[in-house]
C-alpha cells in the first residue's frame, strides 16, 4: 500500500502544501510627489468657487462619519483592504438610546459587508463614495483627501494595520487624523501543560504607533474585545494611562467587557453637584488625573463622551474647568433605552 501511495504521488507530482509567509505590503519608496496644478490648467466649475465655499461643500459631502479601515489576509495568501461607512450610530439611535453613542464593541458593519450575509454587490449604504472624486483631478485629490482624513472618525480592528501604520498609510495622512476608534483582542497562548493563557503584549506597540504618528488626535476610543476567562485586561491600565498622558485628547473612552470592569473600582467618589437619587445606570466610571494620585470616580453622564467638570478641591475651593482623564464604558452602558 505504501508503494502504491508513493507511486501515485510521484506520478501526479503532488507537493505538500506549506504555509507561505506573506509579508505585509508597504507604500512605495520613495513616493511620487503630487505636482502642483498649473494656473493654466482647465479646472472644474467647482474649483472656480472660493476655497471657503468648497470646504463647506466637501464637509457636507464627505465629513462627520465613522469609516471602517482594515487590512486582512485572505485564504489565497493575498492582503486585501476593507472599508465601509459605519452605521452603528445611525439616526435610529436618537429614539432608542439616551446618550446617542455606541462603541466598536457592538459593531458588525464589516461582517455585514464582507462576512456573513455578504451580497454579490457592495451595499450602497456602506459605500464611502469619495474615490471617484479623488481620482477626477489633482486638485480634487489634494483638497478631498485632507477632508477625508481630518474630518472623519476611523474605526480600525485590524491588528496588522495598527502595528504597521506608517508602512501602510502615508505619514502626512496619519498626522491629519483627529478621531480614531480601535478594537484590541488578547492573544491566546498555549502553555506547556496544555492550558490556554491570554496576553496583551501587542498593546504597547499599538499605542506607541498611534502616539507617534497621530499627533493631531483629539478623540480616541479603545475597545477591549472579550478574549477568555483567564486574562485580566485591567492589568494593562498603566499602559493606557501613559498613552493618555502623552496625548492632547479632548475625548477618550476605554470600553471593557462587563466582567472585567468591576475590579477597577477600588475607591470612587460621587460628584457633589450631582442630583439626589440619580440612578446608577446613568453613571459611568471616570479615571481622573486631576490630583496627585489617580482616582476612579462615579460621574453622571451629562457630558459624555466629553470631559466632565473638575471636582471641588482639585482647582481652588469651588473646582471648575474640565477634568483630565478618560471614561470607562461597560459594554452595555450605552444601551440605556429612553422611556
Amino acid at each position: 500500500m505504501r508503494t502504491l501511495r508513493a507511486w501515485v504521488k510521484k506520478k501526479l507530482h503532488r507537493k505538500k502544501r506549506t504555509h507561505r509567509h506573506l509579508p505585509v505590503p508597504s507604500l512605495p519608496s520613495p513616493r511620487r510627489p503630487l505636482t502642483p496644478v498649473s494656473f493654466t490648467t482647465p479646472a472644474f466649475l467647482l474649483f472656480h468657487l472660493p476655497y471657503e465655499i468648497r470646504t463647506m461643500i466637501f464637509d457636507l459631502a464627505f465629513s462627520n462619519r465613522i469609516l471602517h479601515m482594515d487590512i486582512v489576509r485572505q485564504e489565497r495568501s493575498a492582503w486585501k483592504w476593507r472599508g465601509a461607512v459605519c452605521h452603528r450610530n445611525g439616526p435610529w439611535l436618537q429614539q432608542h438610546v439616551r446618550y446617542v453613542w455606541l462603541g466598536p464593541w457592538v459593531d458588525d458593519c464589516i461582517e455585514r459587508v464582507y462576512g456573513y450575509g455578504r451580497q454579490e454587490t457592495f451595499p450602497e449604504e456602506y459605500n464611502i463614495g469619495i474615490m471617484g472624486f479623488l481620482l477626477s483631478c489633482k486638485q480634487a485629490y489634494a483638497e478631498g483627501i485632507h477632508v477625508l482624513y481630518n474630518t472623519n472618525t476611523f474605526c480600525v480592528e485590524s491588528e496588522t494595520l495598527l502595528l504597521h501604520l506608517p508602512q501602510l498609510v502615508p505619514s502626512n495622512r496619519l498626522a491629519c487624523i483627529t478621531s480614531l476608534e480601535i478594537a484590541v483582542k488578547a492573544h491566546a497562548v498555549k502553555q506547556g501543560d496544555g492550558t490556554i493563557d491570554f496576553n496583551m503584549d501587542h498593546l504597547k506597540p499599538l499605542l506607541d504607533n498611534i502616539a507617534t504618528h497621530c499627533r493631531q488626535l483629539r478623540s480616541f476610543c479603545l475597545c477591549f474585545r472579550y478574549a477568555g476567562e483567564g486574562h485580566q485586561i485591567l492589568d494593562e491600565l498603566p499602559l493606557v494611562d501613559t498613552f493618555y498622558q502623552s496625548m492632547h485628547l479632548r475625548k477618550m473612552t476605554v470600553e471593557l467587557p462587563r466582567r472585567y470592569d468591576l475590579p477597577a473600582v477600588t475607591h470612587w467618589e460621587e460628584h457633589p453637584e450631582g442630583e439626589p437619587g440619580e440612578e446608577w445606570r446613568h453613571r459611568m466610571l471616570w479615571r481622573c488625573f486631576d490630583g496627585e494620585e489617580l482616582t476612579m470616580q462615579s460621574r453622571f453622564m451629562e457630558c459624555f463622551p466629553c470631559q466632565p467638570r473638575k471636582l471641588s478641591g482639585f482647582e481652588g475651593e469651588d473646582g471648575g474647568g474640565e477634568s483630565k482623564g478618560y471614561w470607562f464604558v461597560r459594554t452595555n452602558d450605552g444601551l440605556v433605552v429612553l422611556p
